[in-house]
């Protein structure tokens, strides 16, 4: 009796672990998470994108800061969301393909079907999502690091990385910016390379010649990328600092009036 009953365990056991092991939700499920999974990472990858560039033009166009208005943040959120969804889309209208993994726990593109359909959509998306936000971004913030060091040594006030006062530019200031744009650039690489060099591995070579414990680590560090990047923001942005306390504490107490107030409004005001 007591032999029978640890084999109708061990049987229970095997059947829940070997559930935990495979994808429970059928197709439709495998081809929303899939979709939902490309959405909002393409989305995190254009947001760190535009806030690159946004910290570029507050920064060293000083001259465009009144074009920074609410309306052209609205136009970059909705450029942000369209761009990430057309490329989300594109599996699903039969360019390439969403499909289970090797591992059949979890789906994202479908890498045993390479075929050219898939080969150009993973190398126009390895170039267009990946590689050249990752230009613009070294860019950006490799320019925005120069401009500071020059304005330090000239003196100059100018609107620095917190766009909040205008001030002079100091030491730390530089180092706190150039911290900030080599880390954002490090994690970017952390998080994503590894997903692009999987992809392309099964571009010019045959899908099943990828380690499968390969293929189980790219999907964790992209789903790492959303939670890292407010993190680093928190920890190297006083203004979006205090911005992040004033809506965690929103019900509380009001948030502070300077932080509804972009620094163009301030800056004619203070003009007038």
């Amino acid at each position: 009796m007591r032999r029978d009953k640890t084999r109708q365990n061990r049987a229970a056991t095997n059947h829940r672990f070997t559930t935990c092991l495979r994808w429970l939700y059928g197709d439709f499920g495998c081809q929303y998470y899939a979709f939902m999974g490309f959405l909002m990472g393409i989305a995190n990858l254009t947001t760190l994108l535009m806030i690159a560039l946004d910290r570029y033009l507050v920064t060293c166009r000083q001259d465009l800061r009144g074009k920074l208005t609410y309306r052209r943040y609205y136009q970059m959120l909705a450029f942000i969301w369209l761009w990430s969804l057309f490329w989300s889309v594109c599996p699903l209208l039969g360019w390439a393909s969403y499909g289970y993994e090797p591992s059949v726990t979890t789906c994202t593109l479908n890498w045993q079907q390479n075929d050219a359909s898939y080969k150009w959509y993973i190398m126009v998306l390895c170039v267009l999502v990946y590689l050249v936000p990752l230009i613009l971004m070294c860019s950006c913030y490799y320019q925005s690091a120069r401009f500071l060091h020059r304005a330090r040594d000239t003196g100059d006030s100018i609107y620095a990385f917190d766009w909040a006062t205008e001030k002079n530019v100091t030491k730390d200031t530089e180092k706190n910016v150039t911290k900030m744009g080599v880390v954002l650039v490090v994690t970017y690489l952390f998080c994503w390379s590894a997903y692009a060099v999987v992809c392309l591995w099964t571009v010019f070579r045959h899908p099943y010649t990828v380690p499968l414990a390969l293929t189980l680590i790219p999907p964790l560090l992209a789903k790492a990328s959303p939670v890292l990047n407010p993190i680093i923001y928190f920890y190297s942005h006083p203004r979006l600092r205090k911005g992040m306390m004033a809506t965690l504490t929103c019900c509380f107490r009001e948030p502070p009036p300077e932080l509804l107030e972009l620094p163009e409004t301030k800056s004619m005001t203070e003009n007038k």
